[in-house]
């Protein structure tokens, strides 16, 4: 992600299985707030249905960032539940999991 002060951020999609795929993404802390993650992941979601041929799309987030989350809705996905993530001491911590199903109609 590029804007006039140069590189803002990093956008992911990772393809999990051939019709599924995981989209992650980091922003410089003074870039938040802008619609920069939000407009990206949309656009990466656009892609990954058009041109990638995926059908559904997942994301996570760490419990101590909402914000995070509330990127994900406004771009389209929806919150599923949660997935346990391991630390590096060992200590399960419930990551929020959100998707988005291609609308193929």
């Amino acid at each position: 992600m590029l804007n006039e002060a140069g590189l803002i951020g990093l956008i992911a999609l990772r393809r999990r299985t051939p019709s599924m795929a995981t989209i992650s993404y980091i922003l410089r802390e003074d870039s938040w707030g802008h619609g920069y993650a939000t407009h990206a992941a949309g656009q990466v979601a656009h892609l990954a249905f058009t041109t990638a041929g995926l059908h559904r799309l997942e994301a996570m987030h760490h419990p101590d960032n909402p914000a995070s989350g509330r990127v994900l809705v406004k771009a389209g996905f929806t919150h599923v539940g949660t997935s346990d993530r391991h630390s590096d001491d060992g200590a399960a911590i419930p990551y929020e999991l959100y998707a988005m199903e291609h609308d193929s109609t």
